[in-house]
């Protein structure tokens, strides 16, 4: 019963972000979607709200849902620039350096955060973390071609895992396979990324390292914006001591 509570609270958490990050969107944008449970819940109150912007998906199920409830649709053949793109992670650390792409869409989530003017991270309070690598590994996308190589290279760093589905190897949109890779500490992001995207078979993977620019944390009593690594901090330490107290912020 507890954990059918926790799990309902963290959806509400979700929506709380979602909906407050879905205001910054205005008429004329075009703006990225990345994908997730939370970029669901942002596209569903963009639906709502109806801004006359522009988006491009990351993914198929984002794609899908996009469509099914109205929104406009567009590409990198239209518009090469994106004025904003708003996406979940699945570990955010106070350098706002993160962990995304366990649904293998990692990739394309990269190419509209780093296409855009602003990258803005959505996530309930549990996916907040003081170090990368505590809850989640991190997922590598890689050439079917190559898999057995950069499997045996990733055990030079980490601790890879073909990602299964159904018993076979997950296919992501791109066609490629997925390897999610445990590390005892990941002390520099950026250093990290850089050295697993060097290895052969590598598409990319899924540290965000120096992309985003603001966070909302959806928690019990609303949506808290997150604008640097000082307020980071002070959420988590009222977090862990005494329970997060403060109201909404608006952006």
């Amino acid at each position: 019963m507890q954990l059918i509570l926790i799990c309902v609270e963290t959806e509400t958490w979700k929506a709380a972000a979602a909906r407050e990050a879905a205001k910054l969107v205005r008429d004329g944008m075009v703006v990225g979607l990345g994908s997730g449970s939370t970029v669901a819940k942002l596209i569903e109150a963009l639906a709502e709200l109806r801004p006359d912007a522009d988006y491009i998906a990351a993914s198929s199920s984002s794609e899908r849902l996009a469509k099914e409830l109205g929104l406009k649709l567009t590409s990198f053949e239209e518009h090469q620039r994106l004025d904003l793109t708003i996406d979940g992670a699945d570990e955010v650390d106070p350098n706002f350096d993160m962990i995304k792409g366990h649904g293998g869409a990692h990739t394309r989530e990269k190419i509209i955060a780093v296409a855009a003017r602003k990258m803005v991270v959505i996530v309930d309070k549990t996916k907040l973390v003081r170090k990368l690598g505590q809850r989640f590994p991190v997922p590598v996308e890689v050439l079917p071609f190559a898999k057995d190589y950069t499997m045996k290279e990733l055990a030079a760093l980490g601790r890879p895992c073909l990602k299964l589905k159904d018993g076979d190897p997950m296919v992501t949109d791109n066609g490629n396979y997925l390897i999610e890779v445990w590390f005892k500490r990941i002390d520099n992001a950026a250093k990290l990324e850089e050295k697993i995207n060097r290895l052969p078979g590598v598409i990319d993977n899924g540290i965000f390292a120096g992309l985003a620019d603001v966070v909302f944390v959806g928690h019990e009593n609303g949506c808290t914006v997150l604008r640097d690594k000082k307020g980071f901090l002070n959420f988590l330490k009222e977090t862990e001591f005494g329970g997060q107290k403060r109201g909404p912020k608006k952006a």
